[in-house]
């Protein structure tokens, strides 16, 4: 469930002593956000790099150079433009932080991916998926009740987040939490009628319960 050199010329660029620019120029060219959008990975790529070797303070540009690298699957670079947008002053984005969290993960550092999901929601309590991060980090750290904790309040945050039902769903029915199981697929079926996981997990809850009362 869970996945440098111009990143290192920029960060010694912004590690320099000279004094930031206003936050304005923190702003990436349209058609560069329209490529990423239509998922034109290589050539949104090459557009940030360009913007932030002309102004190695655009920590926005930056941000997005990381996200780009995320979905080309280079978690490294991913982490260093992050990095480097947070040390530059881009530091107020939760997004930016869950999207770190979710990298770190990926290259197995739990204790920072931990850290960077937890300041995602500080800046943003309201946003469910960064209490679902939490909760995958937790478990592949060997923790399940707060993935558990963190799960739930990813549910109550923001009722409609399908995926941190389901992934309830699925920890109730390995621990024989029968009427949990089914009242949280009661939920999912109220927002989703034919959600086919759903649906699944359903048929699965009927056997299990099935095959404990016929034992």
């Amino acid at each position: 469930m869970l996945m440098l050199g111009l990143c290192i010329a920029l960060l010694a660029a912004c590690a320099t002593a000279r004094p930031e620019p206003p936050r304005a120029i923190w702003q990436c060219d349209p058609d560069l956000d329209a490529a990423v959008a239509r998922g034109e990975w290589e050539d949104a790529l090459e557009g940030h790099q360009q913007l932030v070797r002309l102004n190695p303070y655009n920590c926005l540009a930056i941000y997005h150079l990381g996200y780009i690298w995320g979905h080309l699957g280079d978690r490294s670079r991913e982490v260093a433009a992050y990095e480097q947008a947070i040390a530059c002053g881009y530091d107020g984005d939760d997004r930016l932080y869950f999207n770190l969290g979710m990298a770190y993960g990926d290259l197995e550092d739990l204790e920072r991916a931990t850290e960077a999901l937890t300041t995602a929601i500080d800046l943003n309590p309201d946003n469910g998926d960064n209490y679902f991060g939490l909760a995958l980090i937790a478990d592949a750290a060997g923790r399940p009740d707060d993935a558990e904790q963190a799960l739930l309040r990813a549910s109550a945050v923001d009722p409609a987040h399908l995926e941190a039902h389901l992934e309830l769903v699925r920890r109730y029915l390995d621990q024989g939490r029968w009427e949990e199981a089914r009242s949280r697929l009661a939920v999912i079926q109220a927002m989703d009628p034919n959600n086919v996981e759903a649906l699944s997990l359903q048929h699965l809850l009927e056997s299990r319960q099935s095959t404990q009362y016929n034992r």
